[in-house]
């Protein structure tokens, strides 16, 4: 049996080429074309490529056939090529085995740990089939494994499972197990009906027939199975490099075994599933080999002056003994421990963020040297793409090994945006997610499409929801028209384009649909809406980086969907979007294109692709528990007592196998740092177990990991040397550029934040309402108002009409302002009551009014201006009087309606609240349309909320020659506003007054208070 090791602290593909190259020296060059060299990945195949071209040193070569071995995972579904496969059936396509799975699956009721949604179904079956395809690779039954016969296995496995739950199991995992039995009975009848086989069984098979073929026929040419002891221990395979070794031509490498150390501790190791050598312990058990007979590759002696200490691969390997054999611990020698810590270091950064940045900046560091190979190895999809993200500022677009996943891409995000706004009824967000992608057109020109969609945000979109549906997009439409007809043609054609690309896919509600009559009218109504003059929307959507793939994804998915039953229609979106995870796409986009290429130096990869791969620094990221490594979860159909009664593996020995990752890729570079973040969503982390042992073990032996820089380097990236902070704004524009008009309720805003005053009159910017608003106070204000001028106006200037008559026109103005406002009907409900108590309140306060001729008329929302002649020129005072009642005696009041909280009386003198005092200016100047001048005897506001106490009459003066006073100073003060602000040059400064605040802030974020603030605060 011929066994080979390469050490962990070579490179290993470099080493197995320059072994095979010098095997085959004195072989004509057709040789080497002829031998077949087995490794774990496709990736490492290509690696192994690029070794050989290293060490042939520019030499033309005829490369040897070089694949990946079939069945050593589920995710890699590649097959030897055989003559014997031809004559077993087909394997069932994965999309369409997953979707039979979730018909199944679905039948399980809730209350037994059944999924509640079609999506929780989908993903549940995803499981079921991982587990399927596990029973598979991991059957021991000898007779099993000889045999060839699909039914004959299915019908041995399943009658394991009769047997599996013993009374003692927890009722729960009883009821699991019956209907794992009924499923995957259902699903074997399915597969023989349509003579297929199952994914796993097939990858079992090929296996079988090429150890059979080899067995019979033994191949004259070298076969080399490489690298592969770490990825666990298939029966299957584990025969196949049983029959690899035995060849006259035969060789199986493993890698980074310590022969001396692990022959005094391999039982141990064997019985530890979380050791990085357990998976090669348990292959050689399986294969009948003595760890003693294993000799070293001959390629290595040539490598060995290029790579990192051997002391580093003994100190780590060491580290994580099982605690059976931890006698080196019990022993301080750092001298021996010392060259171990050559180009090793750790990275603790405070949050994900800041790894992220301070992993890119080594990875940068790292292209310093000329053709120095750098790369990121962890599992952490997240940081991964946090790195690559952080690449880019650098100018570096990395090869990210596991691509960007299928749903995120920008025609697989398009796609699931279509349908959550057709499922969300066309609420704003998601409705101007979808339309503003930049796939979206409906056949119109782009830039015409953007221009139509921009006016009909702003008309139709902005504050409370409209209602539901294409009809209620247009009918919001209507009711706010563009100022011009262009503007409207351009809302209408909009909405026409977007009626017609969505015809058949405009509602997902209603009953019951098949998920693939969905699919279609999904899909369809996609290609419509991505159309433009130019181009066909079909051509638009799949002719990206990634639209080959989604095209092939999408065309398998189709009849997978017909094998599902009728659905909600509602649960579409989640169904659409949990059948595009699990597949990724490669993705080069990036700052400087969509097509820019990847830097050739630089690589992040998980772990299954840095298998076997060597670099100059690897950084390894995310090293925290249930990170790197995972929680160990036995899954949601067995629990850990099952699956050892199956002969499944145990969780953690999937543990062992990353531990084994960690151990490599440690020793694959000169520089490896261990990286990890001390928070990661806001939550605090633990290290990773391995981490925490070697540097427990380094601690016990008086030394420690190095420290990276790297986390400083980040932290003091976007940090100035010098911080200058932002001045407090003071535009001064010139006085002829200044408003002549202001408003009465603008007079407290110039006088507490002249900026903001600056901002809306000047700058004329305004705030955005907020898309799908809840409608809340100023809603339920404007409602209030609407409903008293309309009840002030039909009983006024005529008698009393009663308290009956006058409920019955209160509740008429009341619903006409309900439905002018247009409020959701949950919203109308709850108002409505307050609307009645405060009707109540206002009917019983006109009644005691108007009595004895108290009131001789109303006068509701008037229009009113006040010239103000200054030495500089004119203003304009404006105001806009909720209302005035003139009394008997010909004098006026004033009041003012709130349903919050009115200012005090302090403030009408201040400044801060001087809207009634300039509206009794006004007045008296006889400047409100229709109402002649008269002295005003009463200013008083009307707080009116409908709660317990529905209404408070809080007068804020009641004499005339006050009012008159407070007027006339109110005037000064306002002369005095307008000839520094308006008709001078004094700058608008931002919130000059820090004891006056002005109403809303919408500015604050102009004027970057925030900044200037805290500055001044620090000066201070």
């Amino acid at each position: 049996m011929r066994l080979f090791d390469i050490p962990a602290h070579l490179p290993f593909l470099d080493c197995l080429a320059a072994g095979i190259l010098e095997a085959m020296r004195d072989q004509p060059p057709e040789a080497l074309a002829r031998a077949t060299i087995l490794l774990p990945t496709r990736r490492s195949a290509r690696a192994l490529r690029d070794a050989f071209l290293r060490e042939a040193r520019e030499n033309a070569l005829l490369l040897p056939r070089m694949r990946a071995l079939a069945g050593l995972s589920t995710e890699d579904a590649d097959e030897l090529a055989l003559p014997a496969l031809l004559d077993l059936p087909p394997a069932v396509e994965p999309l369409t085995r997953q979707a039979v799975l979730t018909g199944f699956v679905i039948r399980l009721p809730p209350r037994h740990g059944g999924p509640t949604t079609p999506e929780q179904a989908w993903q549940l079956a995803g499981e079921l089939a991982r587990l399927f395809d596990e029973v598979a690779l991991e059957e021991k039954d000898p007779e099993l494994l000889q045999a060839a016969d699909p039914l004959r296995f299915a019908e041995a496995w399943l009658a394991r499972l009769e047997s599996l739950v013993p009374q003692e199991q927890a009722v729960h995992w009883q009821i699991t197990t019956t209907f794992l039995r009924g499923v995957a009975s259902a699903w074997v009848g399915w597969l023989g009906e349509r003579n297929l086989l199952d994914i796993g069984l097939r990858r079992v098979l090929a296996l079988r027939a090429q150890a059979e073929a080899w067995r019979a026929a033994p191949p004259a040419d070298p076969v080399i199975a490489a690298g592969i002891g770490i990825g666990g221990t298939i029966p299957s395979a584990v025969e196949l490099l049983r029959i690899v070794a035995d060849l006259p031509q035969g060789a199986v490498v493993l890698h980074g075994l310590d022969r001396a150390a692990l022959g005094r501790i391999w039982p141990h190791v064997e019985s530890a599933p979380t050791h990085p050598f357990a998976s090669q312990a348990r292959l050689l058990t399986a294969m009948g080999a003595d760890a003693a007979r294993i000799r070293p590759w001959p390629g290595c002696d040539a490598i060995a002056a290029r790579r990192v200490p051997e002391a580093r691969a003994r100190m780590i390997e060491v580290a994580l003994r099982p605690p059976q054999a931890l006698e080196e611990w019990t022993a301080p020698a750092p001298d021996t421990w010392r060259d171990g810590l050559q180009g090793l270091s750790l990275l603790h950064a405070p949050d994900a963020q800041s790894e992220a940045v301070a992993i890119a900046l080594l990875l940068r560091e790292a292209l310093e040297n000329p053709g120095s190979r750098a790369a990121l190895v962890t599992p952490d999809r997240d940081l991964a793409r946090r790195v690559s993200a952080e690449l880019t500022r650098h100018g570096i677009l990395a090869d990210d090994s596991a691509g960007e996943p299928l749903g995120t891409t920008p025609t697989g995000a398009f796609l699931r945006l279509v349908a959550r706004m057709v499922a969300e009824d066309f609420a704003p967000v998601p409705l101007l997610a979808a339309l503003k992608h930049p796939l979206a057109a409906a056949g119109m020109d782009r830039a015409e499409w953007l221009a139509a969609l921009r006016l009909l945000e702003r008309r139709a979109l902005r504050g409370p929801r409209p209602r539901g549906g294409l009809a209620g997009l247009r009918d919001a439409a209507e009711a706010s028209p563009a100022k011009d007809a262009a503007m409207q043609a351009r809302i209408v054609a909009l909405l026409d384009a977007l009626v017609s690309a969505l015809d058949g896919f405009a509602r997902l509600s209603g009953p019951s649909r098949p998920p693939a009559d969905l699919l279609q009218a999904h899909l369809a109504a996609a290609e419509a809406l991505a159309g433009t003059p130019e181009q066909p929307g079909g051509l638009r959507l799949y002719s990206g980086e990634e639209g080959e793939l989604l095209a092939t994804h999408l065309a398998d998915l189709a009849p997978a969907m017909a094998e599902l039953p009728a659905m909600d229609p509602k649960s579409w979106p989640a169904l659409f979007d949990a059948a595009l995870e699990g597949v990724a796409a490669r993705s080069r986009r990036s700052a400087r294109g969509r097509d820019a290429a990847a830097h050739p130096r630089v690589e992040i990869l998980g772990l299954l692709e840095a298998r076997l791969l060597a670099f100059d620094r690897v950084v390894l990221g995310a090293l925290d528990e249930t990170v790197w490594p995972l929680a160990t979860d036995p899954g949601p159909w067995m629990s850990r007592p099952m699956r050892a009664q199956f002969g499944l593996p145990e969780p953690e020995a999937r543990i062992g196998r990353v531990c084994a990752d960690f151990f490599l890729t440690a020793c694959a570079a000169p520089e490896a740092v261990f990286s990890r973040a001390a928070r990661r969503s806001g939550s605090p982390t633990v290290p990773a177990r391995w981490l925490t042992r070697i540097r427990t073990f380094l601690s016990g032996q008086g030394l420690q990991l190095a420290e990276s820089e790297a986390a400083r380097w980040a932290a003091a990236l976007d940090r100035p040397d010098i911080v200058r902070p932002v001045e407090r704004p003071r535009p001064a524009p010139p006085a002829a550029l200044r408003p002549r008009e202001i408003s009465v309720t603008e007079v407290s805003d110039l006088l507490a934040d002249p900026y903001a005053f600056y901002a809306k009159r000047m700058l004329r910017l305004r705030r955005l309402d907020e898309l799908d608003a809840d409608v809340g106070a100023i809603d339920y204000g404007q409602i209030v108002h609407g409903a008293l001028a309309r009840f002030i106006r039909d009983v006024s200037g005529g008698p009393w009409p009663g308290e009956d008559a006058a409920r019955a026109i209160w509740q008429r103005a009341a619903a006409e302002a309900l439905a002018e406002q247009g409020p959701r009907p949950g919203l109308a409900a709850f108002w409505r009551p307050r609307l009645a108590r405060i009707g109540d309140f206002v009917i019983e306060q006109e009644a005691a009014r108007r009595a004895a001729g108290g009131i001789s008329t109303s006068h509701v929302e008037c229009e009113g201006r006040l010239v103000l002649k200054r030495p500089r020129g004119e203003v304009v005072l404006k105001a806009r009087a909720d209302r005035l009642d003139r009394f008997a005696n010909d004098q006026l009041a004033v009041l003012d309606y709130k349903t919050g909280n009115p200012p005090k009386a302090d403030a009408l003198r201040t400044g801060d609240a001087a809207q009634l005092p300039l509206e009794a200016a006004i007045a008296e100047a006889g400047g409100f349309a229709g109402v002649e001048a008269a002295p005003v005897r009463e200013l008083t506001y009307w707080k009116l909320t409908g709660g317990q106490e529905p209404g408070t009459i809080i007068p804020m003066e009641t004499e005339a020659q006050e009012i008159a006073e407070l007027a006339a100073e109110s005037l000064r003060n306002l002369a005095a506003l307008v000839d520094r602000f308006l008709l001078g040059e004094a700058p608008f400064t931002a919130r000059p007054h820090p004891l006056r605040a002005p109403r809303g802030g919408d500015y604050d974020h102009l004027s970057r208070i925030a900044e200037w603030a805290e500055a001044e605060d620090d000066g201070e």
